[in-house]
C-alpha cells in the first residue's frame, strides 16, 4: 500500500493464533465475523463475539486472547496523519480519538453484521484497486464505517460543548503535528482563545486525557515507533520524539510502559 495511503492495511484472516501484546502509531478497526475473544486494550479487557467491533487507538498496546477455535475477523489499519487530513467532519475522528471517562472501545453491531461485512469486503476488494478514484472510495468506505460508529454511540458527542470540541480538535491536531517541539498549555490555551484551565477541563472530558498528558503520548508514540523501526540509539530517540533530556525520557517511558526503551526494542524484535 502506498505510504501517503489512508489505509496502512486491510485484511480478513480466520487463524486461531492469539496476538501477544503491540502497538502501532495507527487507528485500528476490528470486526469479529465468527469465534469468541478476550482483548487487552490498555488497561481495559473486553470479551468479543460475532457482531463485535473493537476501536483501537494510535496510543494503546492491545492483546488477545482466543475463546474458541474458531476466530473470523476483518480488521483494517488507518493511517492516523492521513485520515485526520482527508476526514473534514472532525465529529466521525471522535470514535478514533476521544476517550472520555467510562469510554468503551467495543461496538455491539450485531444487528448491522450484513452492513458492516460488505464494508469491510469493499474495502478489502478496493485495496487491490490502483485507479484515480482508488483513495475517494477508501475514504467513503471509512466514513461510513465512523458514522454508522457514531450513530451508536450519540452520548458521545455530549463531553463537551461545540466549541469546547472545535477548541479540542484543534489542538490535538496541533500537538499531533508539532509534539517534537518545546510546548506549553498556555501557549496552547493562547491558539484557540482560551484559558489554560478551561481548555485542559474540555480536553480533557473529550480524550481523556490532559493537554499535557495527550503529548506526552505523542511523544512516546513517536519514540516507540523508533525503537521498533529505526536503529537510532536511545538518546537519538528521545531527541527526535521531542524529550529534551534523556535521562527524562528513560524514566517517563519506563513509568508508562513498564519497559526501558531498549528492552521495549527488544520485545518488539522476539
Amino acid at each position: 500500500m502506498e505510504q501517503n495511503a489512508v489505509m496502512q492495511e486491510c485484511c480478513f484472516k480466520d487463524s486461531d493464533t492469539a496476538i501477544r501484546i503491540h502497538f502501532h502509531n495507527a487507528y485500528e478497526l476490528l470486526f469479529i465475523r465468527e469465534g469468541h475473544i478476550r482483548i487487552h486494550i490498555g488497561d481495559a479487557a473486553y470479551d468479543g463475539g460475532p457482531g463485535s467491533v473493537f476501536v483501537i487507538g494510535r496510543f494503546e498496546e492491545h492483546s488477545l486472547e482466543l475463546r474458541t477455535p474458531v476466530y473470523e475477523r476483518y480488521y483494517v489499519i488507518l493511517n492516523p496523519d492521513m485520515t485526520e487530513r482527508l476526514i473534514t467532519d472532525r465529529r466521525l475522528l471522535m470514535p478514533l480519538r476521544s476517550r472520555p471517562q467510562g469510554f468503551c472501545h467495543r461496538y455491539d453491531v450485531s444487528d448491522h453484521m450484513e452492513r458492516f461485512e460488505l464494508i469491510f469486503r469493499r474495502l478489502l476488494e478496493e485495496q487491490h484497486i490502483q485507479d484515480s478514484f482508488a483513495g475517494v472510495m477508501h475514504m467513503s468506505l471509512i466514513s461510513e464505517l465512523l458514522i454508522l460508529l457514531c450513530r451508536l454511540r450519540p452520548a458521545l458527542f455530549d463531553a463537551t460543548s461545540q466549541a469546547g470540541k472545535t477548541a479540542v480538535f484543534a489542538v490535538q491536531h496541533y500537538i499531533d503535528t508539532h509534539y517534537a517541539e518545546p510546548i506549553r498549555v498556555s501557549d496552547l490555551a493562547e491558539r484557540v482563545f482560551l484559558t489554560p484551565c478551561y481548555l485542559t477541563h474540555c480536553f480533557k472530558s473529550l480524550t481523556g486525557y490532559s493537554p499535557k498528558q495527550y503529548l506526552v503520548q505523542a511523544r512516546l508514540a513517536a519514540a516507540k515507533d523508533l525503537l521498533i523501526h529505526s536503529d537510532f540509539p536511545v538518546s537519538e530517540v528521545a531527541f527526535h520524539a521531542g524529550f529534551s533530556d534523556v535521562n527524562n525520557f528513560i524514566r517517563t517511558f519506563r513509568r508508562e510502559t513498564g519497559y526501558t526503551p531498549l528492552r521495549y526494542r527488544e520485545r518488539e524484535q522476539i
